[in-house]
């Protein structure tokens, strides 16, 4: 499951050039952010939106893509004023599915795997 979501070899690329405390920090603070991603009913599409941006970044930096591919199109969606219904659960999909991926992937490197 995880290797579809996020993409170890990504993540050991970035772990190389930053170091593995600073790696674990920033998908700290990644988790943090992702479990709240677009978090409340009835906000505006630009909200969505601009947090999608956000998303498609952080989200890509990690070797998350296929969140952060689902984030570009709802980003781009939002700003041509598309409906967003099915993109949004989409996206809150892969949250989930993300998040719980980067988790175990944690639980592993905690446990020395």
């Amino acid at each position: 499951m995880s290797h579809a979501l996020v993409n170890r070899e990504a993540l050991d690329e970035l772990r190389a050039v930053i170091g593995p405390e600073k790696l674990a920090r920033i998908v700290d603070r990644f988790l943090l952010f992702l479990a709240e991603a677009f978090a409340g009913q009835d906000r505006a599409a630009a909200d969505y939106g601009r947090e999608a941006h956000t998303l498609v970044s952080m989200a890509g930096m990690l070797g998350c893509d296929a969140l952060s591919r689902a984030c570009r199109t709802l980003e781009e969606a939002a700003q041509a004023g598309d409906d967003l219904t099915d993109l949004l659960a989409e996206a809150e999909r892969l949250r989930d599915r993300t998040l719980a991926a980067l988790q175990n992937l944690q639980a592993e490197a905690g446990a020395g795997g």
